[in-house]
């Protein structure tokens, strides 16, 4: 696998700028957009919305402004990676149906969507709430809204392929040249293991599924992994040394993550894409390539409306991350700090072209 870096930017007209920091990666090949002879199947990724009606309108007004800009520009395939909604009300689900169907995302050809930790257990969104949300998350019925969710959505998932009888996740999900393996990292309250509801595992039945999944079902496709949570380590030098810190590096976890990337390595996977840490980010662990798409309307230090775009033509892939030129709307009300991380640099190799 050959990385190299670049940024865009998008404001009307696009301009590539060489030397960005963790923002792209080649995955295949040497794709070069100008001279590619057919146009270039291509994969958009966001995550991490955080609609709420009661507690971020700002956040619906940055979403519309955003997919419409995406689809202006082109998009084959959505992928969203969770914490569509930021209180897992079912009034946010169905002012999330009504954007998507008003701009013709909600059907499983177009819109590709799995949980966040908000969808499923919502979060504390005022200081008051903080010490009540401990008790409230026990009440939640972590079945009961992972239903919610599924009818929610239930167009994105027509023609997904279930691995488990009985349960939506994980599925296998062909889009163009994408074989799109949607995983559930949301894990069950437990007072030890998941107190805040916030950190996530694939469970034992997920691992056997993906197990026997194997490699040789679509040698052909660029396997793509959508799951939420993050493979980056919570840092952050200005306050790593902090009680904040420390309490969110222990409850904003991938657990098994070794165990998870080993496997999917041994699946060939090509790409993961996830949320929950509000950064966009594109890194590597392991020989895989990751990138976040968490800081697509919120909570990113770069406060533009931003996504990761993936093309794909005559077999190379390539993935950038978009940054518009529309800064988005902040809301008055902070959501939680998803937001220390390190990330290691992608060395930048030659490619043979700018892409």
């Amino acid at each position: 696998m050959r990385i190299s870096l670049n940024n865009i930017e998008r404001s009307g007209v696009s301009m590539r700028h060489e030397n960005g920091l963790n923002t792209a990666a080649v995955l295949h090949g040497n794709f070069q957009r100008e001279n590619a002879p057919s146009r270039p199947y291509k994969l958009i990724h966001i995550s991490d919305p955080h609609l709420s009606r009661q507690y971020y309108r700002e956040h619906i007004k940055s979403l519309k402004l955003l997919l419409r800009s995406i689809l202006d520009a082109g998009c084959d395939h959505l992928v969203i990676t969770g914490d569509i909604v930021s209180t897992a009300d079912p009034d946010d689900y169905y002012l999330a149906r009504e954007l998507f169907a008003s701009y013709g995302l909600l059907h499983s050809g177009k819109l590709t969507v799995v949980p966040g930790n908000h969808d499923i257990f919502g979060g504390p969104h005022r200081a008051v709430e903080v010490l009540s949300f401990p008790q409230h998350i026990r009440s939640v019925d972590y079945y009961r809204r992972m239903e919610l969710f599924k009818e929610a959505f239930a167009e994105c998932f027509d023609g997904a392929e279930g691995l488990i009888p009985g349960r939506q996740f994980p599925f296998v999900k062909k889009a163009g040249p994408f074989e799109i393996l949607g995983l559930n990292s949301i894990a069950p309250w437990s007072l030890w293991d998941n107190p805040l509801g916030s950190n996530g595992v694939l469970d034992d039945e997920q691992f056997s599924a993906l197990e026997n999944l194997g490699t040789e079902k679509n040698p052909e496709a660029v396997r793509v992994v959508a799951l939420h949570h993050h493979f980056n380590n919570l840092h952050d030098d200005a306050v790593q040394n902090s009680l904040w810190h420390k309490i969110e590096s222990r409850t904003m976890r991938m657990k098994k993550r070794r165990k998870t990337i080993r496997l999917l390595g041994a699946l060939k996977v090509s790409l993961v894409l996830h949320g929950h840490i509000h950064r966009n980010e594109i890194y590597s662990r392991n020989n895989l390539t990751f990138a976040c798409g968490a800081g697509a309307v919120c909570d990113d230090p770069n406060r533009f409306l931003k996504y990761n775009e993936i093309l794909h033509a005559d077999s190379d892939t390539r993935i950038s991350m978009v940054t518009l030129a529309y800064p988005y709307q902040v809301s008055s009300v902070g959501v939680s700090q998803h937001r220390f991380r390190s990330v290691r640099s992608i060395p930048q190799f030659a490619t043979g072209g700018a892409g």
